[in-house]
């Protein structure tokens, strides 16, 4: 009798630190990456009974989608990609290109070309060229060929690398044109030419070329676009490139100072990073253990760092609410200050979701 006791109050007691609202006895397979990717997963498709904006966090999100499918083999999370692709293939988007050239419009082709992989529908390749088209041809440029985050104000922000780069990288394996890859290269040493800070390797949030200043404090989120972003690059990149070393250099250096500034509590990162007094934040926290358990999966970079996945995975389980939504996740964010960093108001959203689902299905995929 008292063995089930102990054991009754062990699994409440596991329920109440991983997700709120789920049954006791299901605490410890609910804690699981697949399992929790599923829940996530399953409810973006209850969440969004109609196709999204064509957008930045809704690309994160897709991208996240299309993960959970290769994962599971569910065929309903393709589907839900496939009816916004085909929904925007229909309704156009390029005036929504032309609008400002803002590069958030940019950020779904990553998931059109993942989606074209699947189904081979030339209409959802169609939708990633015109993104690329615009990205090459059409968006705003500093005056060393770095992409602008939008048109009128040559500015680099480290959200615009994760919005041109994978779509970049991928579609040159796709098409089969290295010049797109050389073109990812490009941004990737540009941004981190004006951004990354020479002492500790973190990236600054906003390089404004008039002034030639940039934003004081080291954004979570801005440096975990950053990851995600030299991740989906070196996947592409030739082992015995020059460029790949330059880039790993790069990418060390910024993980060599991300991975000590991880909470030791709770396995989640902080809004600023080195900033203790600011809160735990979801989407940066996951954008870090997908970088880290893809690189160790591909055997892009060495990746040594088992503890702090572990620690990772932990506290973003924490982080799913009893209907699968992910919360803790900052809203949109413009270049600021510390103080203005830590005053942005946390909830579900896209990005966060997304960056959620991509972290949950890495960390399964790398523990194979």
């Amino acid at each position: 009798m008292k063995l089930a006791v102990l054991n009754r109050t062990l699994l409440a007691l596991a329920s109440s630190l991983i997700i709120p609202g789920l049954d006791a006895a299901d605490a410890a397979s609910q804690s699981s990456p697949r399992t929790l990717a599923k829940t996530v997963a399953d409810a973006v498709l209850r969440d969004f009974p109609v196709p999204p904006s064509f957008n930045w966090g809704e690309g994160v999100l897709l991208t996240g989608i299309m993960r959970a499918h290769q994962l599971t083999g569910d065929n309903r999370y393709m589907n839900f990609v496939r009816g916004f692709a085909n929904h925007w293939a229909e309704r156009g988007i390029d005036s929504l290109l032309r609008k400002r050239g803002y590069c958030g419009h940019w950020g779904p082709g990553f998931p059109m070309l993942m989606l074209y992989e699947t189904t081979r529908d030339k209409r959802h390749l169609a939708l990633a060229d015109q993104v690329l088209d615009f990205m090459l041809h059409k968006a705003e440029r500093t005056k060393d060929r770095g992409l602008s985050h939008f048109n009128g104000k040559p500015q680099l922000w480290v959200d615009t690398l994760d919005m041109c780069c994978p779509v970049f990288s991928h579609a040159s394996r796709i098409k089969c044109q290295p010049e797109l890859q050389a073109e990812a290269v490009r941004q990737m040493e540009v941004f981190a030419r004006h951004l990354q800070d020479p002492t500790t390797g973190l990236f600054y949030h906003m390089y404004d070329e008039a002034s030639a200043e940039r934003t004081p404090a080291f954004w979570a989120r801005g440096n975990g676009w950053v990851v995600m972003s030299f991740t989906e690059v070196l996947k592409h990149e030739k082992a015995d490139s020059p460029s790949r070393a330059r880039l790993v250099e790069k990418f060390q250096k910024l993980l060599a100072s991300i991975v000590p500034l991880q909470d030791g509590a709770s396995g989640l990162w902080r809004t600023v990073l080195d900033a203790p007094d600011t809160y735990l934040e979801t989407s940066a926290s996951a954008m870090f253990l997908y970088g880290l358990a893809e690189c160790r999966r591909l055997k892009l970079i060495e990746v040594p760092h088992t503890d702090t996945m572990r620690k990772a995975w932990a506290g973003l389980a924490t982080q799913v609410d009893a209907q699968g939504r992910v919360i803790g996740v900052s809203a949109g964010t413009g270049p600021s200050d510390k103080s203005k960093y830590a005053a942005v108001p946390q909830g579900t959203h896209t990005w966060g979701t997304g960056a959620f689902l991509l972290a949950a299905c890495a960390y399964v995929d790398c523990e194979r």
